[in-house]
Formats: structure tokens, C-alpha cells, sequence
């Protein structure tokens, strides 16, 4: 079933320069992205937050901003010890040490009391009962502590600008369409000439079959290598009023020579790469004439299937998209005229995005189209090309110029 989403796109589809600025800004932000998802900064706020959030940390807080010396064994010991300070026994033991009288001390320096009285009063004043009793009494002791050191870390961490754009970007799934894709084909046409290793210049079967080119027997113009070239990282296709002789192919008598007044031309993948479901979109513009058709399209290994993801319309301001497959030894075909911007004096971003259960056509990232009926299994190749069913009467030359292709697969 096909459904066309509005009739004018106009609005609803972003400028090119808007909609190539935010993929490459999404393609900087996820590459900042995984920097910080593989930095150092992240793994100490997941160890700090693990730390934080422990119960034994959290019950090591609470101690430490509760407890006070009075709560500790040493302040026990030191209230014990004072306490026996001022106890009959001890007091009569060091009032005879103090007198000199060391028999009488002698007696009681064995007593439980005086035993227990010596063995405190050394611990109170050993270096173990000094730093517990410093420390227990600092006003300071919670804030100097390795506790609030580490929470004050973790807080910090958790203001910093990288760790809250992470984490908020982790959290929309920004980068789901990006991981989404694997590229498989692309083409910048950085060189000065078309790469032969990728593009044909040529209809497929001519090139594998006859090592020439051809056309159809409605067509109006001539393809030749001379047509296509590159230069500032971009491909045209140039069509221009030109004699030349050239083959035809007609299904009646098989090939025959021809005249043409017309010369064009045609790159295809054919031979390089082919490839069954995914997305596959060019920036693209041309020069409108009522009688061209600019057409980019993908291609099997026969006629059918074929699916037009762009081609010229009699107006510039429509674009057709098509399906076509094979029924009853009969060609099949489902075009759509629709009422959205074509790529005239500016470029567009024209896309397909073919799964098992659907084709769906977009320009600028914006779905236009789609169809979810008599959707192609084959492999499939690209092409672009310029056409003329009928002879045009002025506008020439015209150009079809490809800045970039690109293929990607799912995931």
C-alpha cells in the first residue's frame, strides 16, 4: 500500500546545507561522544559513584559526622583511668611513693586497681591515644577526611560539562541512527577523472556484452564517455546538441545504428557493486527541462526490478520516484508524481531506505514516499543518467552533477 505524506514538502523539508550541517555535527558529537565514553574522566565517576553510593561508604559518613570522642574506646579507657586516679587504693599508692614510703607502695603496686591504674596511664599517654584523641576533637575531622575528599571529588565530576553532555546525549539515544548504519559504497570523486574501477559509462549489458554503448529504441539521445567527467570533487553529466551515430536496441530486429542530434550520458555501478536492501542516497542537482528526464535509479541483473530513487519531472517543482517489477512476464510500474522540491539550482539529498517490508524515498532526510507492496529481493546496482523521450526544443546544455554517493547497510 503507498502513502504520500502531504503534498507539498516545502516546509516539512530542511535546506541541505541545514541538513548536511546537522549530520556533521552529529557525526563530531558522536565522536566526542566515545572519547569520553572510553576516558579516564568517565571510569573515576563510575568508580567514584560506586563508591559514594555504597552503604559502607555511606555508614562510614554517618560515623564520621556523628561520632564524637566520647563515643570511642580511648575516651572509655582515658574516663576509666582518671576515675582510678582518684580511687582510695591508687590514691593511697602514689601518697606513698610521694613520701618516700616505698614499702608501703610495694604492698599495693600488685592490687588489681593499681595493675589496671599503670596500664591505663601509659596508654593515655602513648602516641596511638594522642592521635585518636587529636583526631576525635578536630572541628575539621570530617572535612579533612579521605570520605569527604572522594565526595567532593565525585561532586565536581559531577558538574563537569563533558560528563553532563554524555550523559544527557547517552540518555536521548542521539547516535541511534548513526549505529544504525555501516557505509558500504562511497564516492567523493576527489580524482580528476571517473574512476573506471567503480563507474561504467555505459548501459551494463552493453559494456558486459559488447564492450559499447547503446540505448533504447525511444530514446532521443546518445550516451558517450565524453559526457561524463569530474573536477572540483563532483561528476557531471553534460547533455548537449551533438551529431553522432550510435546503437540502438529494438526488440523487433536486435541492434541497428542510428542517428542522434542529442549526446548525454550515464554511470552506473554495474560491474563494481551491487547490493541488496539498505540506504542509498546521492547529493544531487541538474538542470531542469521539461523533456529531460534526470534520473537516479537502482538496477538488477535484468529489466525488472528497478526502482527510480529521483527522477525529473515536466515541472521543477516535482519529483517522480517509481517501482518496478515483473508480473505476468508483464513490466509493472508504480510512479508517483509528487508535489516536493527537485534538485534545480541547488542540491539535494535523495535517499532510499529498502528493507524486506518497505521502500521508503526521502530528500533531506524528510520521508516523501513510501510503499510497502512488491518490494525487490534482487541485488541491486546505481546508475544516473539523463534521458530524452522526446527531442527538446531549446535549454541546452544541461548538467547532472553528483557531488557524493553513498550506500550503507543495516546493522
Amino acid at each position: 500500500m503507498a502513502s504520500i505524506f502531504g503534498i507539498n514538502f516545502g516546509n516539512k523539508i530542511p535546506s541541505t546545507d541545514k541538513f548536511e550541517a546537522s549530520i556533521k555535527q552529529l557525526e563530531l558529537d558522536f565522536e566526542r561522544f566515545t572519547e569520553i565514553e572510553k576516558s579516564d574522566l568517565l571510569l573515576r565517576y563510575n568508580e567514584l559513584k560506586d563508591i559514594v553510593n555504597s552503604p559502607e561508604f555511606n555508614s562510614k559518613v554517618k560515623k564520621l559526622k556523628k561520632e564524637r570522642f566520647k563515643d570511642t574506646l580511648a575516651f572509655a579507657k582515658e574516663k576509666e583511668f582518671k576515675a582510678l586516679k582518684r580511687s582510695r587504693i591508687v590514691k593511697r599508692y602514689n601518697k606513698f611513693l610521694s613520701k618516700g614510703n616505698n614499702e608501703k607502695a610495694e604492698e599495693l603496686k600488685s592490687t588489681a586497681e593499681v595493675i589496671k591504674y599503670y596500664e591505663l596511664k601509659e596508654y593515655t599517654v602513648s602516641q596511638e591515644f594522642t592521635e585518636i584523641k587529636a583526631h576525635m576533637t578536630d572541628k575539621n575531622r570530617y572535612k579533612n577526611s579521605e570520605e569527604h575528599k572522594l565526595i567532593e571529588e565525585f561532586t565536581s565530576l559531577e558538574k563537569n560539562d563533558d560528563l553532563n553532555w554524555f550523559f544527557k546525549t547517552q540518555n536521548n539515544n542521539s547516535f541511534e541512527e548513526l549505529n544504525k548504519w555501516s557505509l558500504t559504497f562511497e564516492e567523493q570523486f576527489s580524482t580528476n577523472t571517473l574512476d573506471k574501477n567503480k563507474w561504467l559509462t555505459g548501459y551494463f549489458w552493453g559494456k558486459t556484452l559488447l564492450n559499447d554503448n547503446y540505448v533504447q529504441a525511444n530514446e532521443k539521445q546518445f550516451f558517450t564517455d565524453k559526457n561524463v567527467s569530474t573536477s572540483n570533487n563532483c561528476a557531471q553529466i553534460t547533455t548537449k546538441t551533438e551529431k553522432c551515430t550510435g546503437k540502438v536496441w529494438d526488440t523487433a530486429i536486435g541492434f541497428r545504428p542510428q542517428e542522434f542530434n542529442l549526446t548525454s550520458g550515464i554511470i552506473n555501478t554495474g560491474q563494481s557493486f551491487r547490493q541488496q536492501y539498505g540506504k542509498f542516497e546521492a547529493k544531487i542537482k541538474f538542470t531542469h527541462n521539461k523533456d529531460a528526464q534526470h534520473i537516479f535509479s537502482l538496477h538488477s541483473e535484468t529489466v525488472t526490478p528497478q526502482i527510480n530513487i529521483c527522477k525529473s519531472g515536466k515541472s521543477s517543482n516535482k519529483s517522480i520516484v517509481g517501482n518496478f517489477w515483473q508480473q505476468n512476464n508483464e513490466v509493472q510500474a508504480n510512479e508517483k508524481t509528487l508535489n516536493a522540491p527537485t534538485s534545480t539550482s541547488k542540491y539535494l539529498i535523495y535517499s532510499l531506505e529498502w528493507s524486506k517490508n518497505k521502500l521508503e524515498w526521502k530528500i533531506n532526510g524528510s520521508t516523501i514516499h513510501t510503499e510497502t507492496n512488491n518490494i525487490p529481493t534482487d541485488p541491486m546496482y546505481l546508475s544516473f543518467s539523463t534521458h530524452f523521450l522526446e527531442e527538446p526544443k531549446n535549454g541546452l546544455p544541461l548538467s547532472f552533477d553528483i557531488d557524493w554517493v553513498k550506500t550503507y547497510k543495516l546493522n
